[in-house]
């Protein structure tokens, strides 16, 4: 392996772990300070989402998924619902299916392709949210109370879907455009940031 190839591979390996860091301590502290408690079927009214999605867009889908997984943890046991178990079962799970989707528009962006996995990407967490919350209220008892019916997981992967999904469409491609205008670097090797 030549010199400048290790040191390259070195860097960005350097590069994405802090990046994947500060994405999980930024998800987290966004969270917090967008946490308006509104929990519909054991669901934040979450906005955080903004943070792993703009990771995930100009980082990858490991920086994306991992920052992710790691700061949902965190945010649930912190100010959450304080159930570590449940959001090893739910949320990290969710959070790194998600995000880690997303991230695949990395290579070659445009904004189509990231409008399509974003929708994916939110639609696979949501519903593995939904179906795992009903799993979970079969085996746990919770805050959520237990023996959940399959229409109320169901319910849950709905209102997470069309909570977040506006600030997914509507709000990352904003940050991301003015990010790649700040530091086109950011999205270097991927076409141009494309308005289709």
């Amino acid at each position: 392996m030549k010199k400048e190839t290790l040191t390259t591979n070195v860097y960005f390996g350097a590069l994405k772990t802090s990046m994947t860091a500060i994405n999980a301590a930024l998800y987290v502290v966004f969270g917090g300070f967008t946490n308006l408690g509104i929990v519909v079927y054991g669901v934040r009214f979450w906005p955080a989402v903004i943070v792993p999605a703009v990771f995930a867009v100009l980082f990858g889908p490991m920086v994306g998924g991992v920052g992710a997984a790691i700061g949902i943890f965190l945010a649930d046991v912190i100010y959450g619902h304080g159930n570590a178990l449940l959001s090893l079962i739910v949320g990290v799970p969710a959070n790194f299916m998600a995000f880690y989707i997303m991230g695949y528009v990395q290579r070659k962006f445009s904004w189509k392709k990231y409008c399509i996995l974003a929708f994916a990407g939110l639609a696979a967490g949501s519903v593995y949210i939904g179906i795992s919350l009903w799993a979970f209220t079969q085996f746990f008892i919770s805050y959520l109370g237990s023996n959940w019916g399959i229409v109320l997981g169901l319910s849950a992967a709905l209102w997470t879907f069309v909570s977040e999904i506006p600030f997914l469409i509507i709000v990352v491609p904003i940050v991301v455009k003015a990010s790649h205008h700040a530091s086109p670097e950011l999205l270097s090797g991927n076409s141009v940031i494309e308005d289709g």
